[in-house]
């Protein structure tokens, strides 16, 4: 019986392993165009491969780590663009989501100082109407004091339909 409840429990502690290894897969992305870091880490929904699928009429959790580049950052902001055909697209967010001081996470908080790392939740809406096509998003976060790009990084991405 004890062999049994140790086994259980050993199946269990993998399961649980597993699966919090498929939540927390972190999303492969590519460097901007400008020569500015890659954020630490980027996690997408449960996006492990590129392309991701970020699925139309719904918001995509997207999860940002990175480090602030001077001390007094008062007011960082992320900027989306998406491109597709060919076509570049700025994407308008609300204010709210866009505020990166307002969407900190695990107790983070604005002012943020050089070397500081921090991590960054933006939900990002899709669109019922954007085309089901392969598309280049960008996303740039920006010290608004200076117009400074902190981070940037492009995620190739399909629009889908459930």
């Amino acid at each position: 019986m004890c062999i049994l409840m140790k086994s259980s429990q050993i199946i269990f502690f993998i399961f649980i392993l597993g699966m919090s290894r498929m939540i927390s897969a972190e999303t492969p992305v590519r460097k901007c165009a400008y020569d500015v870091p890659l954020p630490l880490s980027v996690q997408v929904d449960s996006c492990s491969t590129m392309p991701c699928d970020l699925w139309k009429g719904s918001e995509s959790q997207i999860i940002i780590q990175f480090v602030a580049n001077r001390n007094d950052m008062f007011n960082v902001m992320a900027n989306v663009e998406f491109t597709t055909l060919g076509v570049q697209i700025p994407y308008e967010l609300e204010a709210s989501r866009s505020d990166v001081c307002e969407n900190l996470l695990y107790g983070a908080y604005c002012p943020l100082y050089k070397d500081e790392d921090v991590t960054y939740h933006l939900a990002l809406p899709i669109d019922r109407h954007q085309p089901e096509v392969p598309t280049k998003v960008e996303i740039s976060l920006l010290d608004s004091q200076n117009s400074n790009m902190i981070s940037c990084f492009v995620l190739d991405a399909k629009f889908r339909s459930r």
